[in-house]
This record gives C-alpha cells, structure tokens and sequence, in this order.
C-alpha cells in the first residue's frame, strides 16, 4: 500500500529573515514532500524575494495581508495532497518529518497529527527544550463538544488530513482576531476522526521575541488580553463555524480551560500586581479556577499535586523568590525542560 503525500505549506509575513530556513527544511527531507506551497500575506520586507530563490522547487502564491488564518485558507485550496502540514515561517520541520507523517496518516481513521516542537532561538540554535510536554490521544471528539478541550500541540506541530479538513474548510475568518488557524483546524478535525499523538519532536519552534527568556508568557505572539478571555471567544466562533459546516453538530455555549492557559494568567495576576499584598489578593481571585484546571489535567496525581504545591508557593513566597519559580512554568525558554 503507498504512503500518502504529504503537502507541505509555509504560511508567512513579514518573516524574511527566517523564511529560507523553513522552505529549506521542508525541501530537506529524507522523504519528499509531495509539494511545498509558500502563502506570502502581504509582506513588506524581502519575503517575496527570499521565497522566489526556490521557485523552481516550491510554489509560490502571494496575497495581500489577511492574516494566519486567510493564509491557511489560501494554502489548503491550493495543496493537492493526502495530508497538509502548515509550517510558520519562522519554525522549520526536522529532516524525518514528513516520512514519519506519511507513515502515521496511514491508518485512514486518524485525522489528526500532532507531535512536539524542539525549541530553537533566534539564530537557530537548540535551547534543549520541547513542548509540549503532554499530548492527548484518541478519539476525543466528545471533549471538543464538551468544552473540555485536550492538550494539543501549536501550529507547525500538527498533520492534517486533507480529505477531514475540507468537509470544514475555510476556517473562519475574523476582523476581530486574525490568527489561531490552528486552534479552529485542529480540534475542528478532532470531531471528524481520531487524533494520534508522537513522542518524538518532528519540527522545531523558533522563539525570537525580545526578552522572552525573561517574560512570563512563552511564545513570540503579544497577548491583548488573558489566555482564558482569548479561549473563550475562539471557543464560541469553533461553536458557531462548525454548527454551520458541520449539520447536527452541538458545541457546549462554555469552555474550561486547561492549566496550561490557567497558570499564565494566575502568574500575571500576581505579579503584575504594584505590590505583594496586591499581588496576594489577584492570586487569590484566580488560584481557584487554576486548582480547578489541575482537577481536570488528563495527568497522574502525583503531577497534579507538584503542579498545585507550584502554585501555592508561586502566590505565597517573596517576589524574588516567586517569580523564577513561577517563569520556569510559565516560559519554556526560561529553563531545559518543558512543562505545558
């Protein structure tokens, strides 16, 4: 029996200076790709011309600037292969990539791939780091309806397949919030067959946001608003984009959020705070949703009770003791081993 092909599509803005290091990795493969597509949204630097040096290799679609998700869009109804993988152009797929995706989307009841992610810095050096810790498995459909969504993995760390991913086809397009593809692609596809979870990091996520080592919040994106306040809205467009592309299907109206948002705004609660007695009293508010967001974590106990001791001693110690502990959560950057 063949493989099935695996389409590769960089999504990319504005990312000049990272781009050949990502089309040049999904060219680098010990099996090809069965075509790489480069979707350019709008970019003003040199993307284009740093894109066009591999054209007889690749193909190239330029479009003007409508975000992440106008982009997935754009790069799913040109692939024609079995299986897209969207790489961002910043991150880079490891050399064995798309064999191992091209084996595991062999078993036609998986619809959804997901792996972990190397952490890469700026230049491109290993950190020693990967995420995310842990990945769920299964048939999960009932979670996604539910509300209780499972741990995935971000953007470039996911495999789809195309034959899933076009009865939902296009994601949904927004004023107010022009990313997240891969929150409405991901568990969008959960609901039409099994997601299947490696061990292995098959890409590497390139973290170049100034004084990220030093931030709370992990990742090169600048949050407007708390993780769980983001969540909850994306949760209500999934709702009504899938009501709409999938007849029969019933979202819950609310989502619970897992501890890997929970934490984020538990740990900027308390230190952002102008004091610790202030600090104290924010931590107060949302140490019982956090504690609840543990409760629910599909992990052992002995994690979910280090994961509450965490947190009680991220409100209660000294600042300059508390923030370190709490960074070394919260920021995968911050430290060699990653917990999300």
């Amino acid at each position: 029996m063949s493989l099935p092909r695996v389409s590769v599509v960089v999504c990319n803005h504005n990312y000049g200076h990272f781009i050949a290091d990502a089309i040049q990795s999904a060219l680098n493969q010990t099996l090809a790709a069965h075509e790489v597509i480069v979707v350019d949204d709008g970019s003003t630097d040199d993307s284009v011309a740093v894109a066009s040096r591999f054209a007889d290799r690749i193909r190239l679609i330029t479009q003007p600037n409508g975000g992440q998700i106008s982009a997935y869009n754009t790069g799913f109804a040109a692939a024609s292969g079995d299986v897209v993988v969207f790489l961002d152009s910043d991150d880079r797929l490891c050399p064995e990539a798309i064999q191992v995706v091209s084996q595991a989307m062999a078993d036609p009841a998986v619809a959804r791939l997901q792996y972990r992610l190397g952490l890469i810095d700026a230049s491109g050096t290993a950190t020693g780091a990967v995420i995310p810790t842990l990945l769920a498995d299964g048939d999960l459909a009932d979670e996604v309806r539910s509300g209780r969504l499972f741990l995935a993995s971000p953007g470039s760390g996911n495999a789809y397949r195309v034959a899933a991913l076009r009865r939902i086809m296009p994601l949904p397009v927004s004023q107010e919030e022009r990313h997240g593809a891969d929150f409405f692609a991901g568990y969008g596809t959960a609901l039409l067959g099994r997601v299947k979870a490696l061990p292995t990091a098959l890409a590497q996520y390139r973290v170049h946001k100034a004084g990220d080592e030093t931030s709370l919040c992990f990742g090169n994106a600048r949050a407007t608003a708390p993780q769980t306040r983001i969540l909850q809205m994306r949760y209500q467009r999934l709702a009504a984009w899938l009501t709409a592309a999938l007849p029969g299907e019933r979202l819950a109206h609310d989502v619970f959020p897992d501890f890997s948002l929970q934490k984020q705004d538990f740990a900027n609660a308390v230190f952002s705070a102008p004091n610790y007695g202030a600090g104290l009293r924010a931590g107060l508010a949302q140490l019982p949703p956090m504690l609840h967001s543990i409760r629910l974590r599909h992990c052992a106990l002995p994690m979910k009770l280090g994961l509450a001791a965490w947190g009680v001693l991220v409100w209660l110690l000294p600042r300059r003791l508390g923030m370190p502990l709490a960074r070394h959560v919260c920021n995968p950057s911050s430290r060699r081993s990653a917990v999300n």
